[in-house]
């Protein structure tokens, strides 16, 4: 109870407290507040019942885990070009993010770039957290160059697989990363358990500077170029110039009738291991061709 009392991790209570002191100090508003003081009350109540509800539902055990993200810059060749591109601690795509289903996560983000910043959790529910959610100018200022910013969220009766990912200017194409949320030990598997555990990612690559393009579309009114290459895990297929060749992975598409209008050619990565690719907890939906927010899908064989 007193973590969940603490003014950190609850700064509606200290800000309700705030307008409560100017609205009785202001003499207009307590006469105002006079006036209609049973709807007040009424209000007041009808918060603290909302406010016991969620404090009886908060999870008990969870483990606390941390991060720490870097903005940094990261020099790529790619397409026959090389240039520098946004990204979490000099890795493209980003480090996956590990937790279990009611672990508080708290990430420290530093961005040593000279862009502003700042990471949405992707699917997170963000509940008594929605200062943690990450859209710039939203819920948060972003995060200028030399600055510092820590996000802390319960993943209340959350498991599955989402994605994180940068929510200021078009950053995004380069800053993701997965969010993988296990069930709790004990909770069994929907599903055959699987051979091995891989995290795909599909995304866009443009070779142009990605804040100076966005600035060039404001400016013209017109759509978004289209991408030089769709990537997975951020690497081009061996159909673009200038790609690796890398080994194949196969995968046999059983159970993958969540993704019906998504057809994906998948040529990459670890050889000769046929796994079963399939959801687990919270699906993906697939609507948009546009993947410069980018879905991410895993099979996976440990728990943590």
């Amino acid at each position: 109870m007193g973590q969940f009392l603490h003014l950190k991790r609850l700064p509606s209570m200290l800000l309700c407290s705030h307008l409560i002191t100017y609205f009785f100090r202001n003499s207009k508003m307590a006469s105002l507040i006079n006036s209609f003081k049973h709807v007040f009350i009424s209000l007041l109540f009808l918060c603290a019942h909302d406010m016991l509800q969620v404090m009886a539902q908060w999870p008990k055990g969870g483990s606390t885990r941390f991060y720490d993200f870097k903005v940094q810059m990261l020099k790529v060749t790619k397409l026959c070009h090389t240039r520098n591109i946004v990204t979490i601690n000099q890795m493209y795509p980003g480090p996956v993010v590990y937790a279990q289903e009611d672990d508080r996560l708290i990430i420290k983000l530093t961005n040593e770039t000279p862009y502003n910043a700042s990471i949405h959790w992707h699917g997170v529910r963000q509940i008594l957290s929605c200062w943690s959610d990450g859209p710039s100018y939203i819920t948060q200022c972003p995060v200028q160059s030399g600055q510092t910013f820590t996000y802390e969220f319960t993943l209340i009766k959350q498991k599955g697989t989402l994605f994180w990912h940068a929510h200021f200017s078009w950053l995004r194409a380069t800053v993701y990363g997965a969010l993988i949320i296990y069930p709790k030990k004990g909770v069994p598997y929907p599903f055959k358990y699987p051979y091995e555990e891989h995290t795909i990612i599909l995304g866009e690559y443009w070779n142009k500077d990605l804040v100076q393009l966005e600035r060039n579309v404001l400016a013209s009114g017109g759509p978004a170029p289209v991408a030089e290459a769709y990537t997975i895990n951020g690497h081009p297929g061996p159909n673009y110039n200038c790609s690796e060749n890398g080994i194949r992975l196969y995968i046999k598409m059983e159970n993958f009738i969540a993704c019906l209008g998504l057809f994906i050619k998948i040529g990459v990565i670890i050889g000769s291991a046929f796994g079963l690719f399939s959801l687990f907890g919270t699906e993906p939906i697939f609507g948009k061709s546009n993947l410069t927010e980018p879905n991410s899908l895993t099979y996976r064989r440990n728990r943590i």
